[in-house]
């Protein structure tokens, strides 16, 4: 019987490498394969409500973007140009439709809310005019685009509630907390815990309260330490399709917490417009930048709300309010009584208006056509066929402010199928509720790579990430239009 044939240390070290080598490739494949795809994030509450579309424009069609004017296409007739006038939800333009206007002539075009709504915003041109009543396309040389935008009205009840006059859904974004006091430290030395007092942070929790419903999105009320909001993190909460009842209070309760004598935290004071009325308010657009400092070198109420400030007012949408909160004192002229241990953005939208957001936002589930993808693209262009570009509509609709300034702290990736691309969004800077844009697909920086190519129906994803806590800023799926 032949025995088996022994190896010299040659070939033993010759084995083993080959081993280890083949281990290594398996390594660096997974590597490589991790390179292209972004590391997975945690799913999580978005913390940004976006509406994003992708179409395929005609290539004469021009992009808009924040503060810019943006021309359209001239469509001339024999009578002269022609405006398109068209309106949202909750209100009218009047003229409607397509209006024709001759050459160096003018035209006056009205918005008219229904009972109980009020002008959101006017887009003229793709760019926003703000809510006015009435906008006059002067000496028209050129055809233009005008839409009205509306939404449901609402009174400020004793200055510190939000009741909208129709049926509603909501949203609320914290913008911060600023709530610090002695806080009990403990550690283990030599065996045995040790605790001293310090001065840092101490808890926050909070609630909404619509009508009989209690909304609890941001942990456990009653919980300190399931619950807690003061931690330097923005959040965002949206009820989506639930409708509230005009009339309804939108009412934010908010609990501040201590250490007793025991060194256990308890509850401190607990502010909603029944228990502590005067400590809490709500500022809304155009009312003045309340001039309090923060507390022993804390954040102010300015610090917190800088992103709404335009000519020392505050400056919000139509449908949007601030809720500032004292949580630390009953006595309001102390020197302590800053208005900024709670800061929270509201934002309520009409009935229709929702649905509609709701409904573009489903998934279409239809089979998209075959791609027949152009290889004579150039490889750094987003040129589709048909001598059409891709581009991406934007709107900004509540939660964090999205600094795209750099792709180090925000990275926006878009994904077709199994394959994925960074996109440069930089030019968009700090992106904030009620922004809205329309922009050219761009890519990162990324040479080695060789674009998408796109077609009608192909189903895209879009996540937009915080590269620094590695969590989700938004999360969505779109079909190109």
């Amino acid at each position: 019987m032949e025995g088996k044939k022994s190896r010299t240390p040659g070939e033993k070290c010759q084995a083993v490498s080959e081993v280890y080598g083949q281990i290594l490739m398996v390594v660096v494949t997974i590597l490589l394969a991790a390179l292209l795809v972004y590391p997975n994030i945690p799913e999580s509450a978005p913390r940004a409500n976006l509406f994003i579309e992708a179409h395929n424009f005609t290539q004469n069609e021009t992009t808009s973007t924040q503060n810019t004017e943006t021309p359209t296409q001239d469509e001339t007739t024999p009578a002269g140009y022609l405006i398109e006038a068209s309106s949202g939800s909750g209100g009218n333009i009047s003229p409607e439709g397509s209006i024709s206007v001759p050459a160096g002539g003018n035209k006056i075009f009205s918005m008219i809310p229904d009972e109980n709504y009020k002008v959101l915003d006017v887009l003229v041109d793709g760019n926003s005019a703000g809510p006015i009543s009435t906008y006059t396309f002067n000496n028209v040389s050129s055809s233009h685009s005008i839409k009205a935008n509306f939404t449901v009205n609402f009174d400020v009840i004793n200055n510190n509630t939000v009741v909208p006059k129709e049926n509603f859904t909501v949203n609320a974004t914290v913008l911060g907390c600023a709530f610090t006091g002695k806080i009990w430290e403990e550690k283990w030395v030599n065996g045995h815990w040790e605790g001293h007092w310090k001065t840092g942070s101490l808890p926050i929790t909070c609630r909404l309260k619509l009508g009989d419903k209690i909304c609890a999105p941001w942990g456990d009320y009653t919980n300190v330490s399931e619950g807690n909001i003061n931690d330097g993190i923005s959040r965002f909460w949206g009820s989506n399709n639930t409708l509230f009842e005009g009339g309804t209070s939108v009412a934010v309760e908010a609990c501040s917490w201590k250490y007793d004598t025991d060194h256990e935290l308890k509850k401190h004071l607990i502010i909603n417009t029944s228990t502590l009325p005067l400590n809490v308010k709500v500022l809304t657009n155009g009312d003045p930048v309340p001039a309090i400092p923060g507390f022993q070198g804390q954040n102010s109420i300015e610090d917190f709300v800088k992103g709404y400030i335009e000519n020392d007012s505050i400056k919000l949408k139509e449908n949007e309010a601030i809720y500032i909160f004292e949580l630390g004192n009953t006595d309001l002229d102390s020197s302590g009584a800053d208005f900024q241990d709670l800061v929270i953005l509201v934002s309520v939208s009409g009935e229709d208006a929702s649905k509609s957001a709701i409904e573009s936002h489903k998934e279409d589930l239809s089979e998209p056509p075959d791609e027949g993808q152009d290889e004579s693209q150039d490889e750094n262009s987003n040129e589709t066929k048909g001598g059409t570009v891709l581009k991406f509509v934007i709107e900004h609709h509540g939660g964090d402010t999205i600094n795209f300034k750099s792709p180090e702290e925000t990275k926006v990736i878009l994904q077709k199928g199994d394959d994925q691309r960074y996109l440069n969004f930089t030019e968009l800077g700090a992106f904030k509720v009620g922004d809205s844009v329309t922009f050219d697909l761009k890519y990162d920086d990324e040479k080695n790579r060789e674009p998408f190519y796109f077609s009608q129906g192909d189903r895209l994803s879009i996540k937009i990430v915080d590269v620094r806590s590695k969590s989700l800023i938004y999360s969505g799926s779109i079909m190109i239009k």
